[in-house]
């Protein structure tokens, strides 16, 4: 399929863009030699290779297991707070 004139002027419209035809012509050329670059990838034959969804067969089987943490409660952390706004620590600023 090639991009030519026309679509790209019915696409400006609903894009609600409003290009030059220099522009046009500039983006049509883009296009096109995209087109191209795919049409070569699709013609790769392909017969006799195993679909895969990764490119490696490994995956990351290297992670670590998730571990349980415990946090500290909620109330016993601002009462300890030297200054708090509700729910919030107030900090003292200490970077220049």
């Amino acid at each position: 399929m090639k991009i030519n004139f026309d679509i790209l002027k019915s696409l400006e419209d609903d894009v609600m863009l409003d290009l030059s035809d220099k522009e046009l012509q500039d983006v049509l050329k883009v296009e096109n030699d995209i087109l191209n670059k795919f049409e070569k990838v699709l013609k790769i034959n392909t017969d006799g290779i195993r679909q895969l969804h990764y490119c490696f067969d490994s995956l990351n089987i290297y992670l670590r297991e998730d571990e349980i943490t415990y946090s500290l409660d909620k109330k016993d952390v601002l009462s300890n707070a030297p200054e708090k706004d509700e729910d919030y620590i107030i900090l003292k600023k200490v970077v220049k």
